[in-house]
């Protein structure tokens, strides 16, 4: 038989055994039961950071479909407006369409008109209204098509070849008497012969149309330039046309200088020994511009430049004369003869303006820019042989001999009014 106290201690025992293990499970379910926990607090982290991505990437989105929404209003906005802008040229072109059409027919219709009486004017005998067809639909057929007319350019090309000419035969005179350093002036004014030569051609193949024809037919004369209006202005400037010299006619030039027959220039040596001295290389060029063919805006800026580079020399020469003590607070003084000082001053002192400033200001417009008498003048007897008012045959009017008159005086029968002259380059009886 068992002892009960032993067995009492054993249930003791046990039940403490019991207890330790009961124990250790509960600690094993706690420590499941935190790393549980742990693991499920890791997964929201996680989960809770790919919400924040998801929610960064729907603000993004949602910015950049504001961005798309304000690009496109600006896009609707334009394009209304653009839609408001062809509304508009719809109207203004369904009310001008048709005077549009009508004027492009016109155009055609008058060009095609023109040409026709043309055609029938070279049939007849009457040149000079053959001619004055041709300048007319020059004329018209330049604001016609808004073309710039360069025949200023081409008749001052001209000048130039003549007064390297003139200057040539000058030239042979003195090699006969003194040989010496004359080669080189010789070889300069061959190159630039050949230069203007050269820019003569390029104006020249530029002709087309009436121009071409009107021109061809005009220069077929050799002796066009003995025109009485071009005789008229050589003289009026002092050339051999006012003398029975002939030089004129009769200049002495060479195959190679057939471009360059026509009238006195500032290097005829003829001139220069009827007035008896020599013009400076700035008198030469003063007159050179002067009576060039160019507009006379042209002419102005030309001469203001030349007036400006001798106030320039003047000033270096007075400067080398006298010592810089001297100049110190004398130099706007009136000391320097013809105030050269002070016009110099004058020029070189005043605001720098740009051409497009200078030529309006706030209270003006621009004026309608009027053609020049000179160039329509000379240009109508150098390319056409016309002259306003008069209907003479142009070849009539080329002088045959090299007589000397005072002046050339056209028959009042062949003479019309202004007004009716005028009229020549519009559009009355086309």
């Amino acid at each position: 038989m068992c002892n009960p106290s032993s067995y009492t201690a054993k249930e003791i025992e046990l039940q403490d055994r019991e207890r330790q293990l009961r124990r250790r499970e509960l600690d094993v379910d706690l420590e499941k039961h935190e790393l549980r926990i742990r693991h499920n607090k890791d997964e929201l982290e996680k989960h809770e950071d790919a919400l924040q991505q998801r929610k960064i990437e729907l603000e993004k989105q949602e910015l950049k479909i504001e961005q798309d929404k304000a690009k496109l209003k600006k896009n609707e906005s334009e394009l209304k407006e653009r839609i408001e802008k062809l509304k508009d040229i719809e109207t203004q072109f369904n009310w001008d369409a048709p005077d549009i059409i009508r004027l492009a027919i016109s155009k055609k219709f008058r060009r095609g008109v023109i040409g026709t009486k043309e055609h029938k004017l070279k049939q007849g005998e009457d040149i000079n209204a053959l001619q004055r067809c041709r300048y007319e639909r020059y004329v018209y057929e330049q604001d016609l098509d808004g073309k710039e007319d360069r025949l200023a350019d081409f008749l001052d090309v001209e000048t130039g070849l003549r007064e390297i000419a003139q200057r040539e035969v000058s030239l042979r005179e003195q090699y006969e008497q003194d040989p010496t350093n004359l080669e080189e002036e010789f070889k300069a004014t061959e190159k630039e012969y050949k230069r203007l030569e050269h820019e003569w051609w390029m104006m020249r193949d530029s002709f087309d149309g009436p121009l071409e024809r009107a021109f061809q037919f005009w220069r077929s004369n050799p002796r066009w330039y003995m025109h009485r209006v071009l005789r008229a202005d050589c003289a009026g400037r002092g050339g051999c046309c006012g003398r029975d010299c002939g030089c004129c006619l009769n200049r002495k030039l060479g195959e190679t200088r057939r471009r360059a027959a026509g009238h006195c220039t500032v290097e005829c040596g003829c001139c220069e020994k009827a007035q008896g001295f020599e013009l400076s290389g700035d008198d030469k060029k003063y007159i050179s511009i002067r009576y060039a063919v160019a507009e006379d805006g042209e002419k102005g800026l030309d001469l203001k430049d030349l007036h400006l580079k001798n106030l320039e020399m003047q000033n270096l020469h007075l400067q080398q004369e006298h010592t810089e003590e001297t100049m110190k607070g004398n130099l706007m003084r009136y000391e320097y003869s013809d105030g050269a000082v002070e016009e110099f001053e004058r020029y070189i002192k005043k605001d720098d303006t740009t051409d497009d400033e200078a030529e309006f200001t706030d209270d003006e417009c621009p004026e309608d820019e009027e053609e020049d008498p000179y160039y329509r003048r000379i240009s109508q007897a150098s390319i056409w042989g016309l002259v306003d008012g008069n209907f003479e045959n142009p070849f009539d009017l080329i002088d045959k001999e090299p007589t000397c008159y005072p002046t050339w005086q056209f028959d009042d029968s062949n003479l019309v009014d202004q007004e009716e002259s005028d009229s020549m380059v519009t559009e009355t009886g086309w």
